[in-house]
Order: C-alpha cells, then structure tokens, then sequence
C-alpha cells in the first residue's frame, strides 16, 4: 500500500503570513492550496519504483487508487493587516464591496469541484469578528433567498452558524457555509471535540464520495467519483485548518478502506501503530516541484 500526500499551492497572491490577505478583483485568493491525499493498493509505479500485491486467482494483478480532495484559501473578502511592527497587526476590513470577487472565486471552485462546504474557523469575538461577519454577509449576498440556522453550546453562544441556499437558479447556490467556533469548543488542547465539525457534516461528507479507480481481471472502471470538496479557513489557514482537515482526511481514509475490504467495519487506522505514525508524520519523501506541489510518499 502506497500513501500519496500532494499540496498544490496556486501561483496567485502566495505570499508571507500579514502581508497577504483576503480576495482580489479576479476572485483570487491569499494562500489558496488543493490537498490530494491518495491510497494506491497493489502495482503502481511511483518514481520509477514498482510495488506488488499477490495477483488475482486469474493471474492479473489488481489495482486499486483512491482519492480525496480537500482545498483551503484565505477568507474571500477584501481585507488586512497593517504592520506596525507590533506583536498583533491592525485588522482592517476595506471599504470595498466584495461581492462580485467572491461571485467569481466561487464560480470557479464549483465549476473545478463541485459543491463547496466553506468551513470558517476564526473566532467570533475579538479581532477576528469583523472577518467572520463580513464572510457570512458575502455567502448571503451570493447565494440565493439564504436560509440561517444558529446552535449554542455550553461553552458558546454561536456554536455553529449555517447559511444554506434554498433556491438553485446559479452556479453559487452550490456554496454551504458552516461557521464552528473553533477557538471555543477546543481550547485548551482538546482537539477532539472538532468531532462535534464531523457529526455536524455527516450528511454531505457521505454524499460527496471519494474517488476511486481500479484495474482488474474484469478490465479498468471508475467506481465512485468525489462530487464536492470542503474549503476550509481559519485567519491564516495553518494551525486551525490543519485540525480540521487532518480530521476529515483521517475519516475518509477509515471510509475508503473499509469499502474495500483492508479494514474491517469495527477497525479504523489507528488500530494499527505504524500506519498510525505514517499518518501523523508523513514526511518519508519529499519532492520539490518549483511552481507547485510538496509530495510526500511512503510505502507500507
């Protein structure tokens, strides 16, 4: 079994943590990143390396890749941080109406991946309020006749924010945004409880699907196709982000080898220790690609 992590990092507006931000006039973001994380169980060459699984009764070897895809960018307004060589930069929204920029982001995302699940992470007090209002009233000027639902907690009073379209008359009533108050539910370490996230988007995590290929005795099929993708977001896209989407990456990869037979239906991969520290860890081999990607690799 082979473990394909690839980041491709987009050419528009990469730049450093402060001095990138926000959304430009074309729709494009800060920091934006498509993460691939891919299974390839049997013969496959990686880099000129063959790997073998014992062959079919027939005598045909069997190949099975699965995929999931995941994508992280900066919040699609237009805002700032002013350094002034202090500890906490200045948070500045623009005065500049954004609409129209994120129109055509999100026309973008759903035309490359389908539905986007838009997960926002900031805080919803402090600094970082004014960034999580003005996201929540872009989704809503985008998205048509917009339909909200809160739920509070016991540790917060806006666990969860959903803003769900209820009309699909454009190419934006594919965009789902689900505000969890990140900072709230897991302070003091508790990472688990971004479990709450998980059992909160049971539903379309199930209906997006992964991908996945095979070739076999009976000859090469597309099994399942991935029909929507997750954005994810916090201030800088990093600490918070990578939570979140480890999670869902880790309960994919549980889903995809339990339908194929590698685990089975009480297992998960953390039943195993050594694919355990692959997961957490990763970085076996690392592959420079100058315009693109970071592409760690291991076999198991």
């Amino acid at each position: 079994m082979t473990f394909v992590l690839i980041t491709r990092r987009s050419r528009f507006r990469a730049g450093t943590r402060y001095f990138s931000r926000g959304i430009d006039e074309n729709g494009n973001v800060s920091n934006f990143n498509e993460t691939e994380q891919i299974i390839i169980i049997g013969e496959s060459q990686i880099s000129g390396i063959g790997y073998d699984r014992p062959n079919t009764p027939s005598g045909k070897p069997r190949l099975d890749v699965l995929s999931y895809v995941q994508t992280r960018g900066s919040v699609p307004v237009f805002w700032a941080e002013i350094n002034q060589l202090r500890f906490v930069p200045k948070l500045l929204i623009r005065n500049i109406d954004p609409v129209n920029a994120a129109r055509k982001h999100f026309q973008q995302q759903v035309q490359i991946y389908g539905d986007n699940y838009c997960v926002n992470l900031v805080n919803q007090t402090g600094r970082e309020q004014n960034v999580k209002n003005a996201y929540e009233n872009v989704v809503k000027n985008i998205v048509s006749s917009p339909a909200e639902a809160k739920e509070s907690s016991s540790r917060t009073s806006e666990q969860f924010h959903i803003i769900e379209p209820t009309g699909q008359r454009k190419m934006e009533d594919r965009v789902h945004y689900i505000f969890f108050d990140f900072h709230h539910e897991c302070r003091g370490l508790k990472w688990h409880r971004a479990l709450l996230l998980l059992d909160q988007m049971k539903e379309p995590l199930e209906e997006q699907r992964y991908c996945h290929l095979s070739e076999g005795p009976e000859g090469s099929a597309v099994r399942s196709v991935q029909t929507s993708v997750v954005r994810s977001n916090c201030m800088d896209c990093l600490d918070r982000t990578n939570v979140v989407q480890s999670m869902l990456a880790r309960y994919t990869l549980d889903r995809q080898l339990k339908d194929i037979g590698v685990l089975d239906a009480n297992e998960t991969i953390a039943n195993y220790a050594k694919f355990e520290f692959l997961f957490r860890n990763g970085a076996y081999k690392y592959l420079d690609y100058s315009n693109t990607t970071a592409l760690l690799i291991r076999t198991v």
